[in-house]
């Protein structure tokens, strides 16, 4: 007989146990309160809603701090200088009660919030004061007064590096030495003085002039023997602006002297007639000249010695040995100075057609005659003048970067002392009234400036802290 075998159910696994119970709770919470869902389900999800909330929350507050702090709404009152956004609009910030008042510029700013502080409007720091740009709705309804009465000035960085100190006065020339322009130069290269052998023949107001040494001497060119003396015979002189001529040191005219008594007798103990040169080479020395006089003899250069030759009727001075001269009388009838001992190497136009009357990096106040074949700009762009006229007495370009502050100087200055400037960088120059001015201004250094270049610059309207207290309706062009 046979038997059936007997079925082992498999025992539950893990899972279904979980479920099981699971179903065993959702059957209780129906039946006592006819919500299958059990209660601690519910409170999880209330709480993973709440933090989910909290989180968003979080992240909205960053976001608007992140905003805030990349894209502000300033506060204008909070302001010492603002700025409309859109309109371009500048306004000193004054208090009790707050109000805005219309300025120029960042210059006139500075002095109006000094003004306000020394009257007690305003705390804020007038030197450090930069506009803080804000939206032209937010400054619709504010208070206002009449604009400052101070113009201040444009394209200028008070607070900004001093201008160079080495200026450069130049006149540029045609091949055939018509003048182009004139331009003042900040901030120059250093530049080495032509050498005392060099010239520049130079023609302005129907004279003509020969500048050596770092001085011009007025010649009278159709002296044929004094030009051919000087080298100059034949040479076609460059024209120059009144603006650089001006600066070049004059120095004695170079002319035939007259010789009193010439033909007469020499004195007794020397050869020849009055009015005679006289050479005498020493061994392993230059040659010496003297022209005979009336007293005795005088040495005189080697150019000059030339056209006293030649005013004699001589070809060639008389060769003479020491002692001829040991006994003769010494004497300084002539006027010599200026004379050059040899004939200058003049500078032609269509190799060197650019002129500059230069001053030392060290702002020192005493110039040098420079020539070359460009002006020496140092990568610096000319800023061209409105009152440019090319060849005629205006200054016609300026070159000083961004400009800067500067300090005038000139011969027996003290460049420490001297008169504060601001120059803008499209080469308008602006006084500053006093120390006071300057340090509203926010000016903390100056660099030294030939005050005979700052006064060929255009002239904008000085910058007075006095004036900075006071508004107009209109205003008035500087």
């Amino acid at each position: 007989m046979s038997r059936r075998a007997t079925v082992v159910p498999a025992p539950a696994t893990r899972d279904q146990a979980d479920a099981y119970r699971f179903g065993l709770r959702r059957l209780e919470a129906a039946l006592v309160r006819g919500d299958p869902v059990p209660l601690h389900e519910q409170i999880r999800s209330q709480r993973r809603a709440a933090l989910a909330g909290v989180v968003l929350g979080m992240l909205g507050l960053c976001g608007a701090a992140v905003l805030a702090a990349v894209s502000p709404q300033p506060d204008w009152t909070r302001q010492a200088v603002v700025v409309g956004a859109g309109s371009g609009a500048m306004y000193a910030v004054a208090h009790g009660p707050d109000r805005l008042v219309p300025v120029a510029n960042l210059p006139a700013a500075r002095l109006v919030l000094a003004a306000l502080r020394a009257g007690g409007s305003t705390d804020a720091d007038p030197a450090s004061a930069t506009p803080v740009p804000v939206p032209d709705a937010l400054l619709d309804g504010a208070p206002r007064t009449p604009a400052a009465a101070v113009p201040g000035a444009l394209a200028v960085r008070p607070d900004g590096p001093p201008v160079p100190p080495s200026w450069a006065v130049c006149d540029s020339v045609t091949s055939d030495g018509a003048l182009v322009d004139t331009t003042v130069i900040g901030g120059a290269p250093p530049l080495a003085p032509d050498p005392a052998e060099a010239g520049v023949l130079l023609a302005a107001d129907d004279a003509t002039w020969l500048v050596m040494a770092g001085r011009r001497h007025r010649v009278d060119a159709e002296d044929g023997r004094l030009a051919a003396a000087l080298g100059i015979t034949g040479r076609v002189p460059r024209a120059v602006a009144p603006a650089l001529l001006s600066l070049l040191p004059e120095g004695p005219p170079l002319v035939n002297p007259a010789v009193p008594g010439r033909g007469r007798r020499a004195p007794d103990g020397l050869p020849g007639r009055i009015g005679d040169v006289l050479v005498a080479r020493p061994p392993g020395g230059a040659a010496q000249h003297y022209v005979v006089l009336g007293g005795g003899v005088q040495e005189v250069p080697a150019v000059l010695a030339e056209l006293l030759t030649a005013a004699s009727g001589a070809r060639e001075p008389r060769p003479v040995g020491a002692a001829e001269l040991a006994d003769a009388a010494v004497v300084d009838e002539l006027p010599v100075a200026g004379w050059p001992e040899v004939a200058p190497r003049l500078a032609e136009a269509p190799e060197a057609p650019v002129l500059c009357w230069a001053w030392g990096a060290g702002g020192d106040p005493i110039g040098a005659v420079w020539t070359g074949a460009a002006p020496p700009l140092a990568g610096r762009v000319p800023v061209r003048l409105a009152q440019a006229d090319g060849p005629g007495d205006r200054l016609d370009a300026v070159a000083v970067g961004p400009g800067g502050a500067v300090r005038g100087t000139g011969p027996g200055r003290d460049p420490a002392t001297g008169p504060l400037w601001l120059v803008s960088g499209s080469g308008v120059a602006h006084a500053v009234a006093d120390e006071d001015t300057a340090a509203a201004l926010g000016i903390t250094a100056a660099g030294p400036a030939p005050e005979a270049a700052l006064r060929l610059l255009p002239t904008g309207p000085t910058l007075d802290l006095a004036a900075a207290g006071q508004v107009v309706d209109v205003l008035k062009e500087p």
